[in-house]
């Protein structure tokens, strides 16, 4: 790994993507690359705080050191920052980091690194909030790395309760990692103690560290007792017991998810700030609970305006008896919509599986790339996933890449996806006259694309998806590229296939849009961006010297040629970051074919299942590690 490549992860990793490219190369110029082999230590328990430290690619493991043997507490990802409790409060490290296979760190001086901060209050911030979420035993022996506090919050009917202890359950499930769940009442009843079949309670004005765990409930709906996880039921008169309460558990638990009163909001909003990491706000979808949330929020905001990253809007239709539609809701609240929960049943656990990955990061994405013709090769790639059980949890395209991933996440198989294709590629006639557009912006009109793709998506949007998408498009005012997440998706689809010269600009309102592919052909760092923990790309454009082989045996050009080969080899560069952040990388071989032949679907698709069953070891092994 290169300098240059260090960047790239940098830029695009959370709180170092809150900086201008000025003021990374700046931090980078500050910093030295390192690689570490397996079993190499990069400091030790006790040794004195010298470095922070920033994990670009590899494994290191945390380990502590007991009186007869040294144990593991958590192996660290790619993008994570470590060894900063000690580098602030000038104490030892109390863990040792080792290396188990080949990896490439960041290091910055201690002195340099505070220095950084000072000058960039912002990203400061954000480092002390990644800062109160690692633990520092008081006494003995550091036992977790991190905790998270997630408070759930709504009206006592919206199903909050459930939420929090079905949220607990799939992130034992998902992460393997310690969870507990509270809920907090202002009297002897309780919600959770009828889903865990038990009534243990602690009166909080009663509480001490030392006979807390007499009141620990096991969750009982798990058959392996692995995947149990601890519950406590709290009755409290007030709220000042409570951060001590968390502090304590936070040094035990990795996930502390804990459901507050409705009655507390008012006048306590500023006390949750504090101690929580993330706000799950459950809102019914009636203008009523919307205008309550909107007033929570708002307060939320007022006491800390740098919360709004941490506040979660989750729309429950668990018990909901008015349907506002979503649009409404929005606009009562001034913000997004984090997810949606159905009527209780398997869509509803499969939602709250997809936000556990997201909050216990074990989040798997895809990556579909730009490239014509080519780009039917996901299909193939996506069926090869299915059927060995590949799990995928949020998939973005750049293109063609982009009508792909969106039928899949619209819950569409991939025998189907083909059938919508085959179908796409007959209507998608590159030399009919008709869709000519007059005077040229392209060489056909931007609605032509438009009646073909909403003939696909009918009128599907953003909020009908059982998956998460992303879709990148060029913002051509701006220069940039832009992620859609919301709006009709055969409008967000066309804009992202919308090859300059070829089709006229999609217009958003004041944006004019253009192919994703311009600027971002294998959408790689979106995922990173949005907090993939492994990543998956599939890159089908051809490398420099399959086309130099291939134009080496056809002479014969015309217009599009030119264009797509010229956006082609602007895109190279590009394409060569993308897969450095990737941990697999498919890349079909098409042999002789061109991304013109639309019409060869079946032979695309069969492309991209040989080269995914290629790479299929490599995959299990990704999602097993």
């Amino acid at each position: 790994m290169d300098i240059k490549e260090a960047k790239f992860i940098l830029a695009n990793t959370p709180p170092f993507n809150k900086l201008k490219e000025a003021e990374i190369d700046e931090f980078l110029g500050i910093c030295e690359l390192r690689k570490y082999g397996h079993g190499e230590i990069l400091y030790k328990d006790q040794d004195p705080p010298d470095y922070f430290y920033f994990l670009l690619r590899g494994r290191i493991v945390i380990l502590k050191q007991d009186e007869k043997q040294e144990s593991e507490i958590e192996l660290i990802k790619r993008g994570t920052s470590f060894g900063i409790i000690s580098l602030f409060n000038e104490e030892p490290h109390s863990v040792t980091t080792k290396s188990i296979e080949e990896s490439s760190v960041l290091k910055c001086d201690k002195e340099k690194f505070k220095d950084f901060l000072n000058k960039y209050p912002l990203i400061s911030l954000e480092f002390y909030r990644i800062l109160s979420q690692r633990i520092r035993a008081r006494s003995g022996k550091k036992r977790i790395f991190q905790c998270k506090r997630i408070a759930v919050m709504g009206a006592r009917l919206s199903g909050k309760t459930s939420y929090m202890f079905n949220l607990g359950a799939k992130l034992k499930e998902q992460t393997r990692k310690s969870v507990i769940c509270i809920e907090f009442s202002l009297s002897d009843s309780f919600g959770l103690d009828k889903l865990i079949s038990a009534s243990k309670m602690l009166n909080l004005e009663d509480y001490k560290e030392e006979t807390l765990n007499d009141y620990m409930i096991k969750s009982n709906l798990q058959n392996n007792n692995e995947l149990n996880f601890d519950c406590l039921l709290v009755k409290i008169k007030d709220t000042l017991k409570i951060p001590s309460l968390l502090n304590f558990l936070s040094e035990n638990y990795h996930f502390i998810i804990y459901e507050m009163p409705e009655q507390f909001f008012d006048v306590n909003v500023k006390k949750h700030v504090s101690p929580a990491d993330y706000f799950h706000f459950i809102v019914l979808p009636d203008r009523e609970a919307a205008l309550r949330a909107a007033s929570v929020i708002a307060a939320l905001n007022e006491a800390d305006p740098l919360s709004a990253d941490r506040v979660k809007v989750i729309l429950s239709y668990f018990a909901a008896q008015e349907h506002l539609p979503v649009k409404n809701v929005k606009e009562i609240l001034h913000t997004g919509i984090y997810a949606t929960l159905p009527a209780f049943g398997e869509e509803y656990l499969n939602a709250i599986r997809r936000i556990s990955k997201e909050v216990g990061e074990v989040i798997i994405g895809l990556a579909l790339g730009s490239g014509g013709a080519y780009g039917f090769a996901h299909i193939g790639v996506l069926r090869v996933l299915e059927e060995n059980h590949i799990p995928i949890d949020i998939i973005c395209g750049s293109s063609i890449g982009s009508v792909i991933a969106s039928l899949w996440a619209l819950g569409e198989t991939p025998e189907k996806i083909e059938k919508f294709m085959i179908e796409f590629a007959k209507k998608l006639n590159l030399f009919s006259v008709r869709g000519f557009s007059f005077p040229f912006k392209g060489l056909w009109r931007a609605k032509y694309l438009e009646n073909i793709l909403k003939k696909i998506f009918k009128d599907k949007t953003f909020y009908d998806l059982r998956h998460p998408l992303k879709i990148v498009v060029f913002d051509f005012l701006r220069k940039e590229a832009k992620i859609l997440e919301e709006g009709h998706l055969y409008k967000a689809v066309a804009a992202s296939c919308a090859m300059p010269g070829v089709f006229e600009p999609i217009n958003f309102k004041d944006r004019v849009f253009l192919d994703g592919g311009v600027l971002n052909p294998l959408p790689t760092k979106v995922l990173l961006n949005y907090g993939a923990d492994k990543i998956i790309a599939v890159n089908v454009t051809p490398s420099q010297e399959e086309i130099i082989k291939e134009y080496d045996k056809n002479n014969k050009f015309h217009i599009l040629d030119f264009i797509f080969g010229s956006i082609e080899t602007m895109q190279r560069q590009f394409i060569e970051q993308a897969v450095t952040v990737a941990d697999c990388v498919i890349h079909p071989n098409f042999g002789h074919l061109r991304w013109l032949e639309f019409e060869k679907v079946q032979y695309f698709v069969k492309q991209g299942e040989l080269a995914t069953l290629n790479k299929l070891d490599e995959l299990k092994k990704m999602v097993n590690g």
